[in-house]
C-alpha cells in the first residue's frame, strides 16, 4: 500500500500498460506508444481493416474511399447502435462501401468466430489527445484505451491511490456530457474506473441514461467477493479473450422500445452461463439422461438477462438444432417473448425479425418444432408443450433440443400439476436436454428433476453487493395525538380504525408520495402498489377512490414533469346492492383517467383488458397482482414459505434457509422499532412482555427483537432461560437487566370460552 501512496498516476499508468502486454506470462495487448492523436487511431483502424481484407482489396484504401469509412463510424449515436454495428449480421460486422473504381464491396470489421484469435488484433494506447467538441469545453486526454480490430472498445480511467472510483465515473459522465465518446470513439462498449485497490466496470451509455449504481466489482467464481486488486481483475476480466467476450458474447443489447441501451452482465451471470454452455457443449443428446442441472440466482438478479444469453449462446452451438424456453403460466409467454425479442441482436437489423418466437397456440407451437426455420428460439409455457406432445398426432422430434425451463421450482412439487406436464413432455422427448432456472428451489426435488446445480447467487450475495432491493422499512404516523388528550382521545389514537375515515390520513399519505417518490423510485426508474383496507369487513372500494382522487387533485397543481402517472384497479359490481351504481361510476370515471394517460380506449365492457393492460405495465399479470394483494404479503410475501412463523423456524434452522432468516430479522426490526415507540409514548417501561404463539414459542425472534433494543436501553436476555420452553410465566432477562423481560402464555380457547360466558351470562 505505501508503494501506491507515492507513485503518481502516469506511474500507475505506465504500470497498468505493462501488465495488460504480458498478462500471466504471455503476449496480451501490443502497446502502441507512438499512437497519440484521434487522427492517428483512424489511421491505425485502417491499416487493420486494410490488412483483413486484402482478398476484397486490390490496394490499400484512397482518401475518398476511406472517409465513408470514417462518416459510418462517426454516425453512430448510441452505445446501442455501436453494438449492433459491432454484432453486424449472424456475428459478422461489415462496412458496404463504393470504391473508387466502382466497385462495391463489403468490409468486415469484426467477425464474433474470431473471438481471441483469427484475424482479430489487440492494442492498447494511452493519453489520447481528444480536442474539444462542445464550445466552451476543455480538450481532453483519456488514459488508457483498448483496442479490438483498430475500434476502441474499453475505455479505462484512472486514478492513483486515496482517490475513488467514483472519480474516475465522474470523469467519464463528463466525458459522455462533453460528446467525447464520438468519432472513432463512437464503438466504445465498456467504460472501466479502476484504481490500484478498487475497479468498476459498466457499460457505455448516453448521459440521460448514466449510473453510477450499474457500476460493478468483478467478483471471484469461488465465493462472489469482489475482486479488489487491479492485478486480479486484469486477470480475469482484461485478459484475451476474456475482454473480448465481456464486450461481445456476454453484452446484451436491450432493443426496449424508446430505452435501447446495451447492458453488460455481471460476474455471477457470467459465470453462470459459462458453466450451462460446458455442460451442453459436452453433452451427448442420444444417451445421457438429459439432466444438465440448475442455476439459483435469487429473484430481482437478472435471471431475464441470463438465460436469455444461455439461450442465445447454446443456439448456436453445433450439437443444438433448437432451444425451447419454458414458463410456468400461459400468461408469461408473451411477456417473456416480448423481452426475449427486445434482446435479440438480429431483431430490426436491417429489416430482421430475429430469431425468437412465441407460439399463439398448439397448432403453431407444432409448425414451429416441426419445419426448418431460422426462428431457433422457441418461447412457450410448459402448458402447451405438454398438451402437444400428448396429441394422437404427435410424432418424436429428431432434433437436439435444450430446454430452459424458468421458475424452475414450480415444476417440482410433490405431485404437481406442472410436475407431471414437465414428465409427459420428458417421455415424449428424450433425446432433449434440460436446465432449470430458479429463485427458490425445492430441496430436494429440484435436483432430483434438473440434475445437480451448477451456480448459486443466493439473496446474501446479492444483497451484499447491492444488486438487488434490500428492505427499507418505514413508520410513519400521520395523526398526531392531541397534547392533553383525554380517554376517549386516546382510545381513538390507538385503534387501526381511526385511519379508515380520516381525510386528513389520506392527504398526508399523498403527499408524503409525492414528496418522496423520485428518491424512492430510484428517480422514477420503479412502479408501486399502494393497497387500501378498510377493518369491519367493509368495502375498501370507496377509501380507494378517495386516494385516487387525492393524487387527481395534488397531480393538477404540479408541473407536467413533476405528475404521477396513477390508475386503480378493483371488480365491476354486478351485486345489485346498495352500492353498485356509485361503485361501478367511480370505476369507470378511473378508465377514462388512464385512457388520457396512456392513449387506451377501455371502457366497463373491456374491464379485464384495461385491468390486463394495466397489470402488464406493471410487469404482472392480473391474476399475479390479485394473488400479490391477497396471498403473498407480509411473512409469507418475504420468506416465499409461509406465513406461519414455525415454518419459517423450520426453514431456517433445518434448512438454512436465507430468505427465513431475512424474515426474521425484519420482522424483528418492526418489533423493535414499535418498542421504541411506545418506550417513548409512555416515558418509560417496567417490563417487555412477549405472549401469544410467535412470543411465546419463538426464543429466537425474543432474542433478535432484545439485540435490537438492548444497547438504547439497557435490556439483556439470560440465553438459557430464553430457550426453555414451558407453559408457565417466566422472566427470561438477565440478572443485570435494566427492564425485564418476560413470557406470559396465552390460552385464546379459554379466553374465547369465558367471553362467551360473560356474554351470554351463563
Amino acid at each position: 500500500m505505501s508503494d501506491y501512496k507515492s507513485k503518481s498516476e502516469l506511474d500507475f499508468e505506465r504500470e497498468v500498460i505493462d501488465y495488460l502486454t504480458h498478462i500471466g506470462g504471455v503476449k496480451q495487448w501490443e502497446y502502441l506508444e507512438n499512437v497519440k492523436t484521434t487522427e492517428q487511431l483512424w489511421n491505425n483502424f485502417k491499416l487493420i481493416l486494410e490488412q483483413n481484407n486484402r482478398a476484397r482489396l486490390k490496394k490499400t484504401l484512397t482518401v475518398t474511399e476511406f472517409n465513408q469509412v470514417k462518416k459510418i463510424i462517426s454516425n453512430i449515436d448510441t452505445p446501442y447502435h455501436a453494438g449492433q454495428f459491432l454484432y453486424g449480421v449472424n456475428g459478422v460486422s461489415e462496412i458496404e462501401l463504393d470504391l473508387d473504381s466502382g466497385q462495391h464491396v463489403f468490409l468486415t470489421v469484426f467477425d464474433q468466430a474470431q473471438v481471441g484469435g483469427g484475424n482479430t488484433v489487440y492494442q492498447v494506447v494511452n493519453q489520447i489527445e481528444r480536442p474539444k467538441i462542445v464550445d466552451g469545453k476543455p480538450n481532453r486526454r483519456f488514459d488508457v484505451t483498448l483496442l479490438i480490430n483498430g475500434l476502441p472498445i474499453i475505455q479505462i480511467e484512472l486514478k492513483k491511490a486515496m482517490h475513488s472510483t467514483n472519480e474516475s465515473l465522474n470523469q467519464m459522465k463528463q466525458y459522455i456530457a462533453e460528446k467525447q465518446y464520438s468519432g472513432i470513439f463512437s464503438t466504445l462498449q465498456i467504460l472501466i474506473a479502476m484504481t490500484p485497490f478498487d475497479i468498476r466496470y459498466m457499460a457505455n451509455t448516453t448521459l440521460k441514461s448514466f449510473n453510477k449504481a450499474f457500476a460493478f466489482n468483478w467478483q471471484n467464481e469461488e465465493n462472489a467477493k469482489p475482486v479488489r486488486s487491479w492485478k486480479t481483475f486484469s486477470d480475469k476480466v482484461l485478459s484475451i479473450p476474456m475482454a473480448h467476450d465481456l464486450a461481445t458474447r456476454y453484452m446484451v443489447l436491450d432493443g426496449t422500445k424508446n430505452k435501447e441501451s446495451i447492458k453488460v452482465m455481471r460476474p455471477y451471470q457470467v459465470y453462470a452461463t459459462k458453466r450451462v454452455l460446458d455442460k451442453v457443449r459436452k453433452h451427448d443428446f442420444s444417451y445421457d439422461d438429459g439432466k444438465l442441472g440448475y442455476i439459483w440466482h435469487t429473484t430481482g438478479s437478472g435471471k431475464t438477462i441470463t438465460s436469455f444469453k444461455t439461450a442465445w449462446l447454446a443456439s448456436r452451438l453445433p450439437n443444438v438444432d433448437k432451444v425451447i424456453f419454458l414458463v410456468d403460466r400461459i400468461a408469461l409467454t408473451n411477456q417473456t417473448a416480448d423481452a426475449y425479442r427486445a434482446y435479440d441482436p438480429v431483431a430490426g437489423f436491417e429489416g430482421k425479425t430475429g430469431v425468437v418466437s412465441d407460439t399463439a397456440n398448439i397448432s403453431d407451437l407444432q409448425r414451429k418444432l416441426t419445419i426448418k426455420s431460422d426462428k431457433n428460439i422457441i418461447v412457450t409455457s410448459i402448458q402447451k408443450m405438454s398438451r402437444y406432445v400428448s396429441r394422437q398426432s404427435f410424432k418424436p422430434l429428431n432434433e437436439n433440443i435444450l430446454f430452459i425451463v424458468d421458475e424452475a421450482h414450480r415444476s417440482t412439487g410433490n405431485g404437481s400439476e406442472n410436475q407431471g406436464m414437465l414428465e409427459s413432455i420428458r417421455n415424449a422427448i428424450p433425446k432433449a436436454a434440460w436446465i432449470g432456472y430458479t429463485g427458490t428451489p425445492k430441496f430436494p426435488e429440484t435436483r432430483e428433476i434438473f440434475g445437480d446445480l451448477l451456480h448459486a447467487y443466493t439473496i446474501k450475495e446479492a444483497i451484499a453487493d447491492k444488486n438487488v432491493l434490500g428492505f427499507n422499512v418505514e413508520f410513519k404516523e400521520t395523526i398526531k395525538a392531541p397534547e392533553n388528550p383525554t380517554n376517549e382521545d386516546i382510545d381513538d389514537n390507538i385503534k387501526g380504525s381511526v385511519y379508515d375515515t380520516s381525510s386528513e390520513h389520506v392527504e398526508l399519505v399523498v403527499k408524503d408520495i409525492f414528496d418522496n417518490w423520485k428518491s424512492r423510485s430510484n428517480n422514477r426508474k420503479y412502479n408501486a402498489l399502494l393497497t387500501v383496507h378498510v377493518g369491519g369487513n367493509k368495502a375498501s372500494t370507496p377509501r380507494a377512490m378517495e386516494y385516487f382522487d387525492k393524487f387527481q387533485e395534488i397531480n393538477k397543481t404540479k408541473p407536467e414533469d413533476e405528475r404521477l402517472k396513477v390508475a386503480i384497479s378493483f371488480s365491476v359490481d354486478t351485486s345489485n346492492g346498495n352500492n353498485q351504481l356509485e361503485t361501478n361510476s367511480n370505476l369507470h370515471r378511473a378508465i377514462k383517467e388512464y385512457n388520457k394517460i396512456f392513449g387506451t380506449t377501455f371502457d366497463m365492457t373491456t374491464v379485464k383488458q384495461y385491468t390486463d393492460d394495466l397489470a402488464r405495465r406493471l410487469n404482472k399479470t392480473a391474476d399475479e397482482v390479485l394473488e400479490i394483494y391477497n396471498k403473498k404479503s407480509g411473512m409469507l410475501g418475504i420468506s416465499g414459505i409461509s406465513s406461519d412463523s414455525r415454518d419459517i423456524e423450520n426453514a431456517l434452522f433445518n434448512e438454512g434457509n436465507e430468505r427465513a432468516l431475512l424474515t426474521g430479522l425484519l420482522y424483528a426490526r418492526i418489533v423493535s422499532k414499535y418498542i421504541g415507540q411506545y418506550y417513548a409514548e409512555l416515558g418509560g417501561c417496567d417490563a417487555i412482555c412477549f405472549t401469544a404463539g410467535v412470543g411465546e414459542n419463538a426464543a429466537y425472534l425474543r432474542r433478535l427483537i432484545i439485540d435490537n433494543v438492548s444497547r438504547a436501553f439497557g435490556v439483556f436476555l439470560d440465553e438459557e432461560l430464553n430457550s426453555i420452553r414451558s407453559d408457565e410465566n417466566r422472566v427470561i432477562s438477565h440478572q443485570y437487566s435494566q427492564i425485564k423481560v418476560m413470557v406470559i402464555p396465552t390460552n385464546e380457547e379459554v379466553m374465547i370460552a369465558r367471553d362467551t360466558v360473560r356474554l351470554l351470562d351463563l
